[in-house]
């Protein structure tokens, strides 16, 4: 038996900005665990600067195409 120890993540998905565990629905920032209101708010943002990032093709958004 050796004196190795391995390091890990309390997260199951991500890498060492993001992380995120779908057992426990508990997700990590830069290895800090956030809390209910904290990981609403990161979400809304997140989902802010997509739609900002998409803005040119808001017309397609919900454009009903034929054969979807």
């Amino acid at each position: 038996m050796g004196d190795e120890t391995v390091a890990r993540t309390p997260w199951t998905h991500g890498n060492r900005l993001l992380g995120y565990d779908p057992e426990r629905r508990r997700v990590w920032v830069l290895g800090r665990r956030l809390h209910h209101g904290l990981a609403g708010l990161v979400l809304a943002a997140v989902g802010t600067a997509l739609m900002a990032h998409d803005w040119r093709d808001r017309s397609d958004w919900l454009r009903v195409r034929p054969g979807t």
